[in-house]
């Protein structure tokens, strides 16, 4: 392959997994990210003065949001979507998936793992993020159904307290 500067996602580049393993039917992932956070919902604040025409400083917020991930999963013949996620088999709707997620002795890490072209004599570096105590809290278990659909692909948001990074 020629080198290229541009990041290709698709056909294994970048790979997804949840509680160590891939999703095998998943088409992508949103990662909100995570924000500076305020219970005033800005997460900085202007200190003005009475008196003074301009602010004298400005105050940020030091402590961050969660952040989301929102999967878009092809769904299958014989299962909900969210049953592709690592132990979620047999669950049937979000309460029992929340009853699920409450039981697991371990908290559940998902990652993101990016893998840039390399070759044997020259390999490249790997790179990505792992999202830490990831907790589903929303899917997509209503359906919609046209004339001449070809496939169902629905989403599920998982919410994580902080992300690392790798390779960094």
């Amino acid at each position: 392959m020629p080198t290229t500067q541009a990041r290709v996602t698709g056909s294994g580049y970048s790979v997804f997994s949840w509680a160590g393993r891939p999703i095998a039917f998943l088409l992508s992932v949103e990662d909100s990210g995570q924000r500076a956070w305020s219970d005033k919902g800005q997460a900085y604040a202007a200190i003005h003065p009475l008196g003074s025409r301009t602010p004298v400083e400005i105050a940020t917020s030091r402590v961050l949001s969660l952040g989301t991930l929102q999967m878009t999963i092809q769904e299958l013949w014989n299962e909900a979507i969210w049953e592709q996620l690592a132990d979620m088999s047999g669950t049937n709707n979000i309460v029992e998936i929340f009853d699920r997620l409450a039981s697991t002795p371990n908290a559940v890490t998902a990652q993101t793992i990016i893998k840039p072209p390399g070759t044997e004599n020259n390999p490249s570096r790997w790179r990505g993020k792992t999202y830490h105590n990831c907790t589903i809290v929303d899917i997509a278990d209503g359906d919609t159904i046209t004339v001449g659909g070809l496939d169902v692909a629905k989403p599920i948001v998982a919410a994580y307290t902080h992300s690392t990074r790798l390779g960094a």
